[in-house]
């Protein structure tokens, strides 16, 4: 009887550690990467400040949102900060991978906010 109450706890906490590793692992994502859009390109940043890799709105073909399970195995550059969150693509020309995907906070508003950049610069 107290080997059982040993198993049962002992299964217990690896649960416990285990999930708490895992939200650990999808709570790093938003610590890596950060999106900021400029007047003429979207730049995804390293730890909120280090520019890595910038899309220049002139290469942008289209942007659109799409769950995670329809872009989770299309190549392209993968730049998430939401583990399952819905993603932002990004279809780019004159690129070797033709396809960003972006998780910010409100994938709608941030499409909005780069189409309206974008109008503002091509004036």
């Amino acid at each position: 009887m107290n080997g059982d109450l040993e198993g049962i706890l002992l299964i217990a906490g690896t649960l416990a550690v285990m999930g708490l590793l895992f939200v650990g692992y999808v709570l790093v994502w938003r610590v890596v990467f950060a999106y900021d859009v400029t007047d003429e390109h979207v730049t995804v940043l390293l730890f909120g400040r280090i520019p890595i890799y910038r899309i220049p709105f002139r290469k942008i073909v289209k942007m659109h949102e799409a769950p995670f399970h329809e872009v989770v195995l299309v190549p392209g550059k993968h730049f998430f900060t939401h583990m399952f969150g819905r993603r932002v693509v990004i279809e780019t020309r004159d690129t070797w991978f033709p396809f960003t995907f972006l998780t910010p906070d409100n994938p709608a508003a941030f499409i909005a906010q780069v189409e309206n950049r974008m109008r503002a610069h091509a004036r």
